[in-house]
């Protein structure tokens, strides 16, 4: 898994231990590949625009 092409913008987020708990579950991960799945998770739920809009409204963000 690699870091794709373009510009960065670093924005720290924190990652509920629960859900640390379940990606530890799936594979065994350092905080750096943390990082990276989640980024890569991100990128691809963003492909969806009507799923991440529809999110939005459900969280009343």
């Amino acid at each position: 898994m690699g870091f794709a092409k373009g510009s960065w913008r670093r924005t720290v987020v924190e990652v509920r231990e629960d859900l640390h708990r379940e990606i530890r579950k799936l594979a065994l991960l350092n905080d750096l590949r943390i990082y990276q799945l989640v980024n890569a998770i991100l990128e691809d739920y963003l492909k969806d625009e009507q799923r991440v809009k529809a999110l939005i409204k459900r969280l009343k963000l």
